[in-house]
């Protein structure tokens, strides 16, 4: 004759909260750049699946971001103003030789090149 057949249903799997996976993921990931061996072989020897892995990957990198900074996209623009160029004074000596001189130079300086140069005193 013929045994009586049991229909228990499989087992469900325990749910588990939230913070523990997390945790767990968070370990794993720690543990992953030590381990020597590829994402393939790290994810068989850990029973996950790759898909899993590098989601959890981006997650938890997200959330390690700053919220209030977005992500750099390169370099920032500061707002340059210059400065109007100041005109430059132009000295004519009687020999004919053109000085040129920003504005603020030095009045000692001016009169002494000038002096060497031949002209008449300032």
């Amino acid at each position: 004759m013929s045994e009586p057949v049991s229909n228990s249903p499989a087992p469900e799997p325990i749910p588990r909260p939230r913070a523990f996976t997390r945790e767990v993921w968070v370990e794993r990931l720690a543990r992953f750049p030590t381990s020597g061996l590829t994402v393939a072989q790290f994810c068989a020897l850990e029973a996950v699946s790759l898909p899993s892995f590098y989601s959890w990957k981006r997650r938890l990198a997200a959330e390690a971001m700053p919220p209030e900074q977005p992500p750099d996209r390169g370099p920032r623009f500061l707002p340059v103003r210059l400065a109007p160029p100041a005109a430059t004074v132009e000295l004519v000596l009687p020999s004919g030789t053109v000085l040129r001189l920003p504005p603020g130079s030095d009045l000692t300086w001016v009169r002494s090149l000038v002096a060497v140069l031949g002209g008449a005193p300032c």
